[in-house]
């Protein structure tokens, strides 16, 4: 059987299914989508508060490690001032793990889309072809044509309504030669 390189054959109803099938995906995905992006954004914004918060208390330490005192002190103002650099690089290093996890979903999201639409109109081609066949018989029978219709495709779909539909199309040949 000669493989076809045209997939969308009933424009109409391949492209209605296969973007209805998407929409509907699409919208649950954006649900998720959108929650977790809230989630990630809200966290985001408490790490960017909690560095703030951080800054200005470490911004008083030095502050007050400036006046004269012992020099243990000034020793545990400079640790808590490291640490301090560190928990807030490591913050920063988490908003934008966030950011690239966001941005991987959505990027995601998009292949999984053109994923779905290939395959989606391959699906929908295995139900136009036989459609688009039957109707060529349908217009041929319609015509006064008694067409010879030839198999489907080992994949196709609706093979049980076909075979009915050549055994409508072996009785009408048979009443006609009979005449």
């Amino acid at each position: 059987m000669k493989q076809r390189k045209q997939y969308i054959i009933n424009k109409k109803f391949q492209l209605k299914t296969t973007f209805s099938l998407i929409a509907i995906i699409f919208v649950i995905v954006a649900i998720i989508i959108a929650a977790i992006g809230v989630n990630a954004a809200y966290n985001n914004k408490k790490l960017i508060n909690i560095i703030q918060i951080q800054d200005n208390i470490v911004e008083a330490l030095i502050a007050y490690s400036q006046s004269p005192h012992d020099s243990d002190q000034k020793l545990a103002i400079q640790n808590i001032a490291n640490d301090h650099v560190k928990n807030i690089t490591t913050i920063k290093e988490i908003i934008q793990m966030n950011n690239l996890l966001l941005l991987i979903i959505v990027a995601f999201v998009i292949l999984q889309g053109l994923i779905l639409y290939f395959v989606l109109i391959r699906k929908t081609h295995k139900i136009a072809g036989p459609i688009y066949v039957m109707s060529n018989y349908f217009n041929d029978i319609i015509k006064g044509t008694i067409p010879n219709p030839r198999p489907l495709r080992k994949n196709d779909e609706l093979q049980d309504f076909y075979e009915l539909f050549v055994k409508m199309v072996d009785a009408i040949r048979s009443r006609q030669e009979g005449k």
